[in-house]
C-alpha cells in the first residue's frame, strides 16, 4: 500500500510540474517597443499555453500595445516589474461580449491568474478621442456605458487570482465579475479617474470573492455588488480617505 501511494504522490507531482512551464512572450513575436500591435502574437501565446494543460506567460520590461485579449483556463500571465499591457485605443480593437466591450475578457473559464509587479493600462484619454470620433461620425450610436470598455471582465470563471499588478487608467469600470466563484484580488493598486462613472470593482452574481490589501482610487464607487453576491474577505483595502472598499 506504501508503495502504491508514494507512486502516486511522485505521478502528482511530475503532473503538478508538467503544468508548471515559463514561457517567455518575446519567443511568440511580441515585441515591447509601445508601438507595434502585439494582439495576435500575445493571445495566441495564451491559447498555445492552456492547450498544453497550462504554465506561466512572462512578460519582462517594456510597453506591450495590444488590442483585446481572452484568458484560457490554467494559464497563469506573469507581467514582471517594468512590463505594461497597454490598450490599443482603438474602438474595434476591444473585445466584444454581451453588448459590452473589454480589454481583458475570460468567460466560462478556471484556474487563471493575473500576477507580478506590472501594469495593465487602460488609456483612457486615447480612447475617448476614438470613441469621440466614432460617435461624432455617427458610426457608434450606442449608449456611452456599453462602449466605454472595462478593463478587466470575467464572466462565469472560477478559481481566479489577481495578485501585484496595478489596474490603471481604465476608460469603463476596472473590473467587472458576473457569475464568477472563488476570485481574488490582492496587492494591488486600482486607479481610474478619467471617467466620472469609472467604478473600480463590480460584482453580479459572483460568490467566495476576496480583497486584500488593495487601494483603490476611481472617479466612481471603488466597490459596487448586487445581492446576490457574496465577499468572504476585505482585508487592508481602502480608498484615498482611508476608508474600507
Amino acid at each position: 500500500m506504501k508503495r502504491i501511494l508514494y507512486i502516486m504522490l511522485l505521478l502528482t507531482m511530475s503532473f503538478g510540474q508538467a503544468l508548471a512551464v515559463d514561457y517567455n512572450a518575446s519567443a511568440f513575436g511580441c515585441v515591447s517597443d509601445g508601438q507595434t500591435n502585439n494582439t495576435r502574437s500575445i493571445q495566441a501565446a495564451i491559447d498555445l499555453i492552456s492547450s498544453k494543460g497550462g504554465g506561466t506567460l512572462n512578460f519582462y520590461v517594456g510597453r506591450y500595445l495590444t488590442g483585446g485579449l481572452e484568458l484560457k483556463s490554467n494559464v497563469t500571465i506573469n507581467l514582471h516589474e517594468g512590463a505594461i499591457l497597454v490598450a490599443n485605443p482603438s474602438y474595434y480593437d476591444f473585445i466584444e461580449k454581451n453588448g459590452k466591450r473589454y480589454f481583458i475578457y475570460g468567460e466560462n473559464q478556471s484556474n487563471v491568474k493575473i500576477i507580478g509587479k506590472g501594469v495593465i493600462l487602460g488609456q483612457a484619454a486615447a480612447v475617448k478621442t476614438k470613441i469621440d470620433d466614432q460617435v461624432n461620425k455617427g458610426i457608434v450610436t450606442n449608449e456611452l456605458n456599453t462602449v466605454r470598455p472595462t478593463l478587466l471582465g470575467l464572466n462565469n470563471c472560477q478559481n481566479v487570482e489577481i495578485d501585484g499588478i496595478m489596474l490603471e487608467d481604465s476608460s469603463g469600470d476596472v473590473a467587472e465579475l458576473v457569475n464568477c466563484k472563488n476570485v481574488s484580488f490582492k496587492n494591488q493598486i486600482i486607479r481610474s479617474q478619467n471617467y466620472a462613472n469609472s467604478r473600480g470593482l463590480v460584482l453580479a452574481g459572483s460568490k467566495g470573492v476576496s480583497f486584500e490589501n488593495l487601494y483603490v482610487d476611481t472617479a466612481g464607487k471603488a466597490l459596487v455588488k448586487d445581492k446576490a453576491s457574496q465577499t468572504i474577505a476585505i482585508k487592508k483595502s481602502i480608498t484615498p480617505n482611508g476608508k474600507s472598499i
